[in-house]
């Protein structure tokens, strides 16, 4: 049974007043997308549908007065509530003022049509939430490079809400650091400024628990609850990765959850992959090109996962989301921050030089030296590391790191010593010829249009037992595939058309259920459909006041119709996130957590009680007299993640503010 608010009064799951059917959400939606997003930016869109008992002003119409109680500030600023370790800045990146009485200037949101197919679509859902609660909002379509450049943009998000689908790295389905922890106050990627104590105290002591999974097990599930009760983001949805595929001239493709059978943080596929015809070159088309082939100070995308193909980490990610093998055989714990590591023997280097310790020692110390970028999460923890042997090192921890054996070791990549010892600037350095000991061999690079690599028929992972052992029932024998193209194609039409007719066996991004049935409409290609981890995560930017009050964000959540998104645009191709980022095809997934459901009418119902007010035109406007006061002290520091009651507040629904 769906829990009851102890301020609502009808069950969480029944659907309020919307404003627009689901038919007419999609219409509306199909319209915008017509229309192009410009025109929705910065518009109201309130319905007159909504004019409910809960729309009718407390504040006596447009002309309202600002009343302060005496002490408390007329108005609140967007700033830095806290001292935070990792910003060196004197305010955020976005202005944002609550002022008592006024009506809510616009809710700033950002999103990026290229991020998935139909982002554009739950930018609009996402929208008519903030719009349905009576709050105007001002829309913006980024390229996906801006938007994602905002997670090394530490200052904090410059817009109050900024929503993107995080990628299908295989550490996010290993562990639930790289999601739970960029919530921690010191974290570099904490740029929604979002600080809960309680949660901060729970994140670490559980990076720091090792040899005691259950242990951490419990803290972990306790982190994902407070944050769902806390709204600590709007985490609408882990989509369906779909995409399309030749099957006439291939068997073994691997649908990897988050990455599908045809992406490229997985290598499942291109190692399993089975000719049916004469033909061994597989040809996967993409829309993203690669930029250097410097692997361990890639900025991130295409170039870090396509190089991947050439270079091993010590471990990898089954298909099932389990550690297994890779350049290291094993690995254990002997204290909490010293780790043991046997390397795998008899590897060659692509150039026919032996792999060894010494490979692994010199690439952690390059990384520490020259700051890598792509490999900071791999060596942040690491003090230093020793030779045992030749195949034998031993990792000396600077603080005990619980998810060192499973996000880190994965994220890992090894690079030879005898071909970068000499090299003067490691971070500037673009190999002509990269050399690893990866299952692919690199062959020719043309910037912006062609990548190429031919197998390492020696590499442990075209082993036909190996594969058995490791992709189970996934696993198809044979002498595999000779080589992998990637080509950039311009748009996703484009991929289609090529696909359809032969020029590439596979497309290597994401589909929407339509766009892959229609790719599947010619015979021989069939459409892939495969569960995912990575979250489409909405981020709140908590130096907002408004965000900070947590009615406010409640009533957000409550307004977000998740579920009608996945049924209705996606044709049910996803799972709704229930404001947890930890999936449940992990198994650090908390299925008990807080679920606000969706109902407008109660969210707006909260917000009333809240003190908040509407105007003759249904203009949300911020508490006025002794609701305002209620509100200044909700956003204070110590309460923004506390309900109305537990602060001992009326409800201003009853009486005049």
């Amino acid at each position: 049974m769906p829990e009851r608010s102890q301020t609502d009064e009808t069950p969480d799951g029944q659907t309020g007043n919307s404003g627009l059917s689901r038919r007419q959400y999609l219409q509306a939606s199909a319209l915008a997308s017509t229309a192009g997003i410009a025109g929705l930016a910065g518009c109201n869109g309130n319905s007159s549908e909504n004019n409910s008992d809960n729309n009718q002003s407390n504040s006596g119409g447009t002309d309202a007065k600002a009343q302060v109680p005496e002490g408390v500030q007329e108005q609140v600023e967007t700033k830095y509530w806290h001292d935070w370790s990792n910003i060196d800045a004197d305010k955020p990146p976005m202005e944002y003022t609550a002022k008592a009485g006024a009506a809510l200037d616009p809710v700033t949101m950002e999103y990026s049509s290229e991020d998935d197919p139909w982002m554009r679509e739950h930018a609009l859902m996402m929208k008519r939430a903030v719009e349905d609660l009576g709050a105007p909002t001002d829309l913006t379509d980024r390229p996906l490079n801006q938007l994602y450049a905002q997670s090394w943009n530490t200052p904090g998000l410059e817009k109050m809400i900024s929503m993107s689908t995080h990628g299908p790295d295989p550490q996010r389905g290993l562990d639930p650091n790289p999601l739970l922890m960029r919530r921690y106050k010191d974290n570099p990627s904490n740029y929604d400024n979002y600080w809960n104590p309680k949660l901060n105290e729970l994140l670490d002591k559980q990076r720091q628990i090792t040899g005691n999974d259950q242990k951490r097990q419990e803290l972990v599930n306790e982190a994902q609850a407070v944050f769902a009760e806390d709204v600590g983001g709007i985490i609408s949805l882990f989509s369906d990765v779909i995409t399309a595929v030749n099957t006439n001239k291939w068997n073994g493709y691997v649908k990897t959850p988050g990455n599908g059978p045809t992406g490229d943080s997985f290598q499942w596929t291109e190692v399993n992959l089975q000719p049916k015809t004469d033909e061994t070159t597989f040809v996967k088309g993409t829309t993203t090109s690669m930029n250097s082939l410097n692997l361990p100070w890639a900025a991130g995308g295409a170039e870090e996962k396509r190089l991947k193909y050439v270079y091993d980490g010590l471990f990898d990610a089954s298909p099932d989301l389990e550690i297994v093998p890779a350049l290291a055989t094993n690995a254990e714990f002997a204290d909490d921050t010293t780790v043991d590591v046997q390397l795998r023997k008899g590897v060659k280097w692509h150039d026919g030089e032996s792999f060894t310790a010494e490979d692994v020692k010199f690439s952690v110390e390059l990384y520490m030296e020259n700051t890598s970028t792509s490999q900071a999460t791999f060596y942040d923890p690491i003090e230093s590391v020793k030779v045992n042997g030749t195949h034998s090192v031993t990792f000396n921890l600077k603080r005990p790191d619980a998810s060192f054996l499973t996000q880190r070791v994965v994220r890992s990549a090894i690079i030879p010593k005898h071909k970068w010892k000499d090299v003067d600037n490691p971070s500037q350095h673009n190999p002509k010829n990269p050399v690893g000991t990866g299952p692919f061999k690199f062959e020719n690079w043309d910037q912006g249009s062609r990548f190429e690599v031919s197998a390492n028929k020696g590499h442990w992972m075209f082993d036909d037992q190996w594969r058995k052992k490791t992709l189970g029932d996934h696993a198809a024998s044979g002498d595999g595939i000779d080589r992998i193209v990637w080509v950039n194609v311009g748009n996703v039409d484009a991929l289609i058309g090529a696909v359809q007719n032969g020029k590439i066996d596979a497309i290597g991004s994401t589909l929407s259920n339509g766009q892959a049935d229609r790719a599947a409409s010619t015979s021989g290609i069939e459409k892939k459909v495969t569960k995912n981890f990575a979250p489409l995560d909405a981020k709140l930017m908590f130096s907002a006041p408004l965000i900070r009050d947590k009615e406010f964000r409640v009533a957000l959540a409550k307004a977000t119709d998740a579920k009608g998104f996945v049924e209705d645009v996606l044709s049910g191709r996803g799972t709704p996130g229930k404001n947890n980022p930890i999936s449940p095809l992990t198994q650090w997934h908390n299925a008990d957590t807080k679920e606000y459901g969706y109902n407008v009418e109660e969210a707006r119902t909260i917000l009333k009680k809240a003190g908040y007010t509407w105007d003759d035109n249904d203009n949300l406007r911020f508490p006025n007299g002794e609701a305002w006061g209620a509100f200044v002290e909700r956003v204070q520091n110590g309460n923004t993640h506390k309900r109305r009651e537990e602060l001992g507040q009326k409800d201003f629904s009853k009486s005049g503010s």
